[in-house]
């Protein structure tokens, strides 16, 4: 077996959409939304055939970008979008153990690429969220930094580095090297000139730039760097001969011809920029200044909410993993009119919470065949159906592997707990089995799609459960009902032993959910104490497999039902909130 180099060891694989989204607005990626110039599309319909069969010639579109930008063509290197410039630069003047400087939080591939190379990292943490400061960096400045990147305007944050302050960090640092990162420039208040311009004073400086955020040449992958002659003879070395494509040096020389459809877009980006950031501090979100085409914004403990919300609505945003960035959304800027559709799916509304087992499924032949046969399995005699519904009615048995000891130990027959849930497992849900997983096939619906596509045209859907995680999503899955719930507790979500009946799972939900009024829907006395506890209106169910409807209905209001609803369909007819009213 043969092992890749060292420094892949802690690398993760960038993650990338195999096929085209389906959704309504990708936001996720900072694309322009509102597409190329009609040069571009104009162009393509008659292009010359030997921009397919001859190897790509740069000549012309290097001239191109001379004349712009009163530079010679030996001043620039023509790349497969900013990505490739900057690993170009870094394998170039970058050596294993010298270090990098960066921001953080900034775009990710600088940083992935100097470690490829086996150089060290330093990310400098922002003081103030989010502006950058020039002595915070220059502080952290060590005798082995080689490369400061910065991005300006800085992805995600969207803050601007002036070039008067680039120029201030150039004087100081002659012996690093500054890559400066201007993929957002056009949307800032600053020319990108005045950058550019700061090449011919500092031999140290490269700036790199893709056509893929103003242009919306994204899927052509284009992009340029434009250093010193000495530096750009060096890229040379590293780069591949001809890795940009005839079609994204053709589709460039277009774009750069028509400096009308640029203006036109920025202004709508304005626009609509405004709109969205005044839209979403109304509803009590925190969207940063941005001087780029997108907006991070703030959502605190609503992030996970707010995401899963616009993704039933088919729009498409970026979350992130990091701590420092996990209350935040990155939001690429639409139309005004798309504008609009974001804020409308992230308006409050009234939101419902359905425990799954006896409300959603039926599972008389899963769950409760499980504990039958367990029960058999260590007793060696059948349980009957009341003593399983006894003991469900007694409450603080929600887990069934609980319920299925208490019964044991009822009979006196002692059964080693971790045994208890390994022979429980196998029965209901062993995911390593081929074909059926287990009882767990054997569920059917009480609610079904169609139940809560109707309601999710009202309401929004989240799930309260004491099923793991992926046994709720299994069987959610299976019916394909999980798209419509934005927002799921299941048993790892809650601290360990404070399941149902204790209120810890619902209390998060109105910690990390935003609704006008909020309903719980479900079938047991736990589930009545947990809503009770929690402060939280609570109608119950009458489950599939109840032995006493009467018996049942007393018991869910005598631990805090506000009603009792025979069929879960007929939430669909009652006015619960307009009740919730009445009873408060």
């Amino acid at each position: 077996m043969f092992e890749s180099k060292k420094t892949l060891k802690d690398i993760k694989c960038y993650s990338i959409d195999e096929f085209y989204p389906d959704c309504i607005l990708k936001l996720d990626s900072n694309e322009n939304v509102f597409g190329p110039s009609e040069n571009v599309i104009s162009a393509f319909k008659n292009i010359d055939i030997k921009r397919f069969n001859l190897y790509p010639c740069y000549g012309e579109l290097l001239n191109v970008l001379s004349e712009r930008f009163s530079f010679g063509k030996e001043n620039f290197i023509l790349t497969n979008g900013c990505d490739e410039a900057i690993n170009v630069v870094l394998s170039a003047y970058l050596n294993a153990n010298e270090e990098i400087l960066s921001v953080s939080p900034t775009f990710s591939m600088p940083l992935l690429y100097s470690k490829i190379i086996g150089a060290k990292c330093y990310k400098v943490i922002y003081d103030d969220k989010w502006k950058f400061s020039k002595d915070m960096l220059l502080s952290n400045l060590k005798e082995n930094t080689k490369v400061i990147y910065l991005a300006s305007p800085n992805n995600p944050t969207g803050d601007i580095i002036e070039p008067c302050i680039v120029e201030e960090i150039l004087q100081q640092c002659n012996n690093n090297i500054i890559l400066l990162d201007l993929t957002y420039v056009n949307y800032s208040d600053y020319d990108e000139r005045d950058y550019y311009n700061l090449v011919k004073k500092y031999k140290n400086l490269v700036c790199v730039k893709s056509f893929s955020k103003d242009y919306a040449l994204a899927g052509l992958r284009l992009g340029f760097i434009l250093a010193s002659e000495e530096m750009i003879l060096e890229f040379k070395k590293v780069i591949s001969p001809y890795s940009v494509n005839s079609l994204a040096v053709y589709a460039g020389i277009k774009a750069l011809e028509d400096k009308k459809h640029f203006a036109s877009i920025r202004l709508e980006v304005q626009k609509s920029k405004e709109f969205l950031m005044n839209e979403l501090r109304l509803l009590g979100f925190m969207p940063y200044e941005s001087q780029a085409n997108f907006v991070l914004v703030n959502f605190g403990e609503h992030a996970e909410f707010a995401y899963n919300k616009l993704s039933k609505e088919g729009i498409k945003v970026r979350k992130f993993a990091s701590e420092e960035l996990k209350t935040c959304l990155r939001i690429g800027i639409p139309s005004v009119l798309d504008a609009k559709k974001i804020i409308a799916a992230l308006t409050p509304r009234k939101l419902l919470v359905f425990d799954l087992d006896g409300v959603v499924f039926d599972v008389s032949n899963s769950y409760r065949y499980a504990i039958q046969k367990t029960f058999e399995y260590f007793a060696h005699e059948e349980c009957k159906p009341c003593e399983m519904q006894e003991a469900k009615n007694r409450g603080g048995l929600s887990n069934d592997w609980d319920l299925t000891k208490f019964l044991l130990d009822k009979k006196g027959i002692s059964a080693n707990y971790s045994e208890l849930v390994t022979v429980f497992q196998d029965i209901f849900y062993n995911p390593e089995k081929s074909g059926p997983k287990g009882a767990i096939d054997n569920e059917k619906l009480v609610l079904d799609a169609k139940f809560f596509q109707e309601l999710s045209k009202t309401y929004d859907l989240a799930v309260f459960t004491g099923r793991p995680k992926a046994e709720a999503f299994y069987s959610l899955k299976k019916f394909n009902l999980d798209k419509y719930f934005q927002y799921f507790v299941c048993l790892e979500d809650v601290e360990n032993g404070k399941s149902k009946p204790y209120p810890d799972g619902l209390l998060k939900i109105k910690k990390n959910c935003f609704y006008t009024n909020l309903c719980f829907f479900g079938d047991t006395v736990d589930d009545a104490k947990s809503a009770r506890d929690a402060d939280v209106l609570m109608y119950g169910i009458i489950p599939p497999n109840a032995v006493s409807i009467e018996h049942t209905k007393e018991n869910l209001k005598n631990f805090g039902a506000y009603d009792v609803i025979d069929n879960a369909r007929d939430i669909l007819n009652r006015n619960l909130f307009k009740e919730m009213e009445k009873c408060q």
